[in-house]
């Protein structure tokens, strides 16, 4: 998942996506009004086509009735009479040609004044003779030397409606006519744009309002949900006589360790609450049992490890706390299967809980207690590596490895506001607790995150 300040996700991705959907629309309106325009045009040239054919057929008619002779022979007549193809304002029929049903050449006549006649002509030689019903036509579009050209076949019928002869030829859109439709695609464009960019801008405003005002609104309930954690934390470190530099200790060491494994930002959130509130559920254990200062008998120990029942209940009520589940509900687990409640082992244990096992076991070696001096560095590690592949996960304790002895020097029996601090700044650095920041797009869970 990226995340950007909101006045970078305003210019990266609004604007990128606005004008992205700008030029979609631009493009897709601009093509529809190309062939819708390039439609018409052809439904017109067709339309001229019919009105050329049936002027020819009236002349015919006409030869017909004057000299009494049958429709092939007044077709012959008509065409002999060597008139030029007839011109509309849309372009004119440069070359025309008769033929019949048996794929004769009856008449042709062309524009002598139309310089690449003679390709025309050789292109509609390489077509073969169609031969359509009584009022169909059929169009080509053909694109030569630059210019547009349209191939129109149709019949010419007789007294009797049915077909004599047929008559194809070859239309010459006039550049006036090009010139206009590719004007018309143009204007339709720059409208499309133009209808586009207004919307964008009039929308813009308005989504960038909107999105400030979630980001306030979600800064807020963030910022509530943050104060519930840590009023939860210090309420039992309260109440366990500790002070709240324990939770903050283990909270920082299991980040660092969760950073040096690789989770994604998600699972950083889960481990930081978890940390935080791991022993919330000691809330509910009696204080005979939570503050004996000696060992725990067997019995006042079974009572102990209810605590993470307890917590489980607590953190499942809240639907922003529910994921530390993970951690609250599984940080006693051991990695070879002896611990409890579930008594799971290995990767079945969430991969939260098991850094989380290393950090508190890591703080509680380093830490003052009352019945008991802080171990030192080295002493502590060495406790770490004898449970190495019983208690604890050998590649998280790997990863805790490479900078124990940093994170120890910075952590370790610190009670101080830099504690505090610190894991201010972790939190919003994971939590993107600043109202100016919004995320965007999907985080896939790596193989290092998963359990």
């Amino acid at each position: 998942m990226k995340t950007y300040p909101l006045s970078v996700f305003v210019r990266r991705v609004l604007l990128i996506r606005l004008a992205g959907a700008a030029t979609v629309i631009a493009l897709v309106i601009g093509v529809a009004a190309f062939f819708v325009q390039r439609s018409q045009l052809a439904d017109e040239i067709v339309d001229l086509g019919r009105r050329g054919v049936r002027t020819l057929v009236d002349n015919v008619r006409a030869t017909m009735e004057r000299e009494h002779s049958d429709g092939l022979t007044a077709l012959r007549e008509v065409v002999g009479r060597g008139e030029r193809p007839v011109v509309y304002h849309a372009g004119r029929f440069v070359y025309l040609q008769i033929y019949d049903r048996a794929s004769r050449v009856l008449a042709e006549e062309s524009a002598t004044d139309q310089p690449n006649v003679r390709d025309l002509k050789a292109s509609l030689d390489s077509w073969p003779f169609t031969f359509p019903d009584a009022g169909r036509e059929e169009v080509r579009w053909a694109r030569v030397d630059g210019g547009l050209f349209v191939y129109v076949t149709a019949p010419v019928p007789g007294r009797a409606e049915a077909p004599v002869a047929y008559a194809r030829g070859v239309f010459a859109v006039s550049p006036e006519a090009s010139a206009r439709m590719y004007r018309t695609v143009a204007r339709n464009v720059i409208l499309a744009v133009g209808i586009v960019i207004l919307v964008a801008a009039l929308l813009y405003p308005v989504i960038l309002h909107l999105m400030r005002r979630l980001a306030h609104y979600s800064t807020h309930l963030l910022e509530a949900n943050l104060e519930t954690l840590a009023v939860l934390g210090s309420a039992i470190a309260k109440r366990d006589s500790d002070t709240d530099a324990h939770n903050y200790r283990v909270s920082l060491y299991s980040a660092r360790i969760g950073e040096a494994v690789g989770l994604l930002p998600s699972a950083m959130r889960v481990l930081i609450k978890g940390s935080f509130l791991h022993d919330v559920g000691k809330i509910g254990i009696p204080d005979q049992i939570l503050l004996k200062p000696g060992r725990l008998d067997e019995k006042e120990f079974a009572t102990m490890k209810t605590h993470v029942e307890n917590g489980v209940d607590i953190v499942q009520r809240s639907s922003w706390l529910r994921d530390s589940i993970s951690v609250v509900g599984y940080h006693h687990e051991k990695y070879a299967g002896d611990g409890y409640p579930h008594n799971l082992s290995g990767e079945d244990i969430p991969i939260t809980a098991r850094i989380f096992a290393v950090s508190d076991v890591f703080d509680a070696l380093t830490s003052a207690r009352p019945y008991k001096e802080p171990l030192s560095f080295e002493e502590a590690m060495e406790i770490l590596e004898q449970g190495r592949g019983r208690h604890f996960d050998p590649r998280v304790l790997d990863a805790f490895g490479t900078n124990a002895r940093e994170l120890y020097d910075r952590y370790a029996g610190h009670e101080g506001e830099d504690l505090l601090q610190e894991l201010v700044a972790m939190v919003e650095k994971y939590f993107s607790a600043d109202m100016e920041t919004l995320r965007y797009g999907e985080e896939s869970e790596p193989a290092t995150s998963a359990p």
